[in-house]
């Protein structure tokens, strides 16, 4: 058994889609009228644009967990910050402690986690 996909609901899937693929790095692997996916190591993480009530523009039910090298570890925080995500938990308070890890929501209410690779 295993994760394939985690996907979030958004009534802005363009803008959405968007800002991961500069975060990412890289442009959605699939892009349909209603649906992006990325690749993202063996899992695949999608958008769905959904015209239902979305708090805020975002789900906020999903929360990712984006591993990433130690090495790109800060600034890949960084960057999520500088592309306008909020960080809510992060540093001494986040339970991955002392290794860097950060709760983050996109500027689209969607929560993510960024934080090292657990091996």
């Amino acid at each position: 058994m295993r994760v394939r996909t985690v996907y979030f609901k958004t009534n802005r899937i363009d803008e959405v889609s968007n800002w991961w693929a500069q975060f990412l790095g890289r442009e959605p692997a699939k892009k349909f009228e209603k649906w992006r996916e990325f690749r993202v190591g063996a899992v695949n993480l999608g958008f769905l644009q959904w015209e239902g009530a979305v708090a805020g523009g975002g789900s906020g039910g999903c929360i990712p967990v984006i591993e990433f090298a130690d090495e790109n570890i800060v600034e890949s925080i960084a960057k999520a910050k500088a592309l306008g995500a909020e960080a809510i938990l992060e540093g001494e308070d986040h339970p991955d402690y002392p290794n860097t890890a950060a709760v983050l929501v996109d500027p689209f209410g969607n929560e993510f986690e960024v934080t090292n690779y657990h091996g």
